[in-house]
């Protein structure tokens, strides 16, 4: 039986705080193969601090959309 770890408040706004600042630090640019690397050890990183089914949901989904800024797609 998997168990469900409830995160508290601030250890939520911890978590979309540190989400924002990987996505704004990766976003606005290019990525290098190095930085790619080092972004999946940030993430990583994150993911083990957090420990949470939310935390890698919110994860997943930025760096999905860094992802899609690297290709130039917009959800326009």
């Amino acid at each position: 039986m998997k168990v469900v770890k409830v995160m508290a408040f601030r250890e939520v706004y911890k978590l979309f705080v540190d989400a924002w600042m990987l996505y704004r630090k990766y976003s606005a640019r290019k990525v290098t193969d190095a930085e790619c690397e080092e972004m999946i050890q940030e993430v990583d990183m994150l993911r083990e601090h957090y420990q949470s089914e939310f935390a890698e949901d919110l994860l997943v989904c930025v760096l999905r959309e860094i992802s899609k800024s690297q290709r130039g797609e917009t959800d326009e």
